[in-house]
């Protein structure tokens, strides 16, 4: 097989990888490398096991006897997953003056990113503790307040367009930032301390009249712990509950990162489209004492059988709403695989700002084509619920309705 073919070379997948990298902001930015160095060797759909560390119960008084508490730790599993993109070439357009950035770097680098990006925006949907719900500033500048209440670290957030465009003007924005120039698309600007970055494929959320109606009279009927999904049964609801819908429980408040009680209610959040007023959320702990997601309103641990017949509290109304998620720094594990093995294939590599884009390319001296290949393996998404917030920007509604609401 040929080797001296010039349609692949280090310095063409380097810019393959410089548009991947312009368009990966959501997977990057405050992302942390948790298992980069254990990478080597491991097998796609591997699973890696993230372990959130439980804190004792903080006790007042000289005398503790009897207050010692049980530690139990709570993991989180991530898989290692591929994307790619193959497109087909034949031996006259590698030598023609193919415009590379312009006709194969940026529509490649940017679907291939765009596509792992959407993948981990999906799978990750409902792994937030808190959300907040509204129109105007509210919600985004409650559910950054939530965050600043719990911990002094860095915050980044990621907004769908739309928000951008309905929030009032008001004397209120977003204010210009400096930011290095691989991140400067998409940037927003910087509100209460957050930085904020353009993000598309966040779910819009629409729920309509006949919905809002059966939600506000709602309670819960049943809750059902599980492995993969806890699942909440309702009384009073048929209509569909649309994925991403955020119920509040009545008493059932969101913990910090030791486990305490926080003054926002905690979300439960549809992973899927629910019907017949039943829904799945992700698995929620109540049993840890600091790994705990979830807290009753006087400081005792969530019993699920309690639950019954609890009210939902601050339904969300009619009208289409626009997603973003603010984030702590290190909530995101971000890590792609640094080799491959194509034995049948030639194969550069290329790292740029923790992403690493393989290209493998294979000849077919007799058609004289080449298939060419990038694949990025990666292990990516949100490990710490607890430091994550959604806040859900009202659009518009059906009917006219107050603004500046906040229902959380």
């Amino acid at each position: 097989m040929p080797t001296n073919n010039a349609f692949v070379t280090n310095e063409l997948t380097d810019l393959i990888n410089v548009r991947a990298a312009e368009a990966a902001g959501y997977l990057t930015v405050g992302s942390k490398s948790y298992f980069g160095d254990q990478l080597v060797g491991k097998r796609n759909g591997e699973e890696y096991t993230f372990v959130v560390k439980d804190a004792g119960k903080y006790v007042r008084g000289k005398d503790i006897t009897g207050q010692s508490s049980q530690l139990t730790e709570r993991s989180v599993k991530k898989k290692i997953e591929v994307g790619n993109v193959m497109i087909d070439t034949d031996f006259v357009e590698a030598v023609t003056d193919v415009n590379w950035d312009k006709e194969i770097a940026q529509p490649n680098g940017k679907a291939l990113i765009e596509g792992l990006v959407q993948d981990v925006i999906s799978e990750d949907l409902g792994r937030a503790n808190t959300a907040f719900v509204g129109a105007g500033w509210m919600p985004l500048t409650k559910a950054n307040g939530f965050l600043r209440s719990i911990s002094t670290e860095d915050r980044y957030g990621f907004i769908d367009p739309m928000i951008e465009s309905i929030l009032p003007a008001g004397g209120k924005g977003f204010t210009p930032v400096d930011a290095e120039p691989l991140y400067k698309k998409g940037m927003i600007g910087n509100v209460g301390g957050t930085d904020y970055r353009e993000q598309q494929f966040l779910p819009s959320l629409e729920i309509s009249a006949e919905l809002a109606s059966e939600l506000a009279s709602a309670t819960v009927k049943t809750y059902t712990q599980g492995v993969t999904a806890d699942t909440i049964e309702l009384n009073n609801v048929s209509e569909t509950i649309p994925a991403g819908t955020p119920l509040f429980i009545e008493d059932v408040m969101a913990t910090n990162l030791v486990g305490n009680k926080t003054s926002s209610f905690k979300a439960f959040i549809a992973i899927e489209d629910g019907s017949a007023g039943t829904i799945k959320v992700r698995p929620v702990d109540f049993a840890g004492q600091g790994t705990k997601e979830a807290i009753l309103k006087d400081g005792s641990t969530v019993a699920v059988s309690g639950l019954a017949n609890k009210k939902l509290v601050n339904p969300i109304k009619e009208g289409l709403y626009y997603t973003g998620i603010i984030r702590l720094d290190g909530t995101m594990e971000f890590d792609t695989l640094k080799k491959q093995d194509w034995s049948n294939a030639d194969l550069t590599s290329s790292g740029i700002e923790g992403i690493t884009v393989h290209c493998a390319r294979a000849v077919n001296v007799e058609a004289g084509t080449n298939k060419t290949r990038w694949a990025v393996a990666a292990i990516a998404g949100v490990v710490e619920p607890r430091r994550s917030s959604i806040h859900l920007c009202q659009g518009s509604v059906t009917k006219p309705s107050c603004c500046n609401v906040i229902y959380n």
